[in-house]
């Protein structure tokens, strides 16, 4: 099953440190990205379960879309969110029984966060959380 090399993924995908406050324009960010980036951790840990995937995958995208980044890097969150609501779309359109149709869902996935556009927006993204969420 792809499922594991998809979840390693993830893991690179986003290597953002956590949100934990910061000052008074980046909290409210900070505190809403802090259970996204989460989420996103806790899905590169569930192995071989894909309907618990299919799920995670799901919620990181609702994260995604229900944060309010600042503007310097709102385009960024918003190509990265991109990448986990085109995976929940098309991992909502399978039976998540059906490996081969899910395999084909996380290979479009896993082409899409070996792109150098992602990779530069989480760049600004981990950057901008490094140096305003971090006590």
């Amino acid at each position: 099953m792809r499922l594991a090399s998809a979840t390693a993924c993830l893991a690179l995908l986003l290597p953002l440190a956590a949100c934990t406050g910061g000052g008074d324009d980046a909290t409210t960010f900070c505190e809403q990205s802090e259970s996204t980036l989460a989420e996103v951790d806790a899905a590169g840990t569930l192995g071989d379960d894909t309907a618990g995937f299919v799920d995670a995958v799901s919620e990181i995208s609702d994260g995604f879309t229900q944060a309010d980044p600042p503007s310097e890097i709102a385009d960024d969150w918003r190509t990265l969110g991109g990448v986990f609501a085109d995976l929940d779309e098309q991992l909502q359109a399978v039976d998540p029984e059906d490996q081969d149709a899910v395999a084909a869902a996380l290979t479009g996935f896993s082409e899409q966060a070996n792109s150098t556009s992602l990779a530069d927006a989480s760049d600004r993204v981990s950057r901008y959380i490094a140096e305003n969420c971090t006590e």
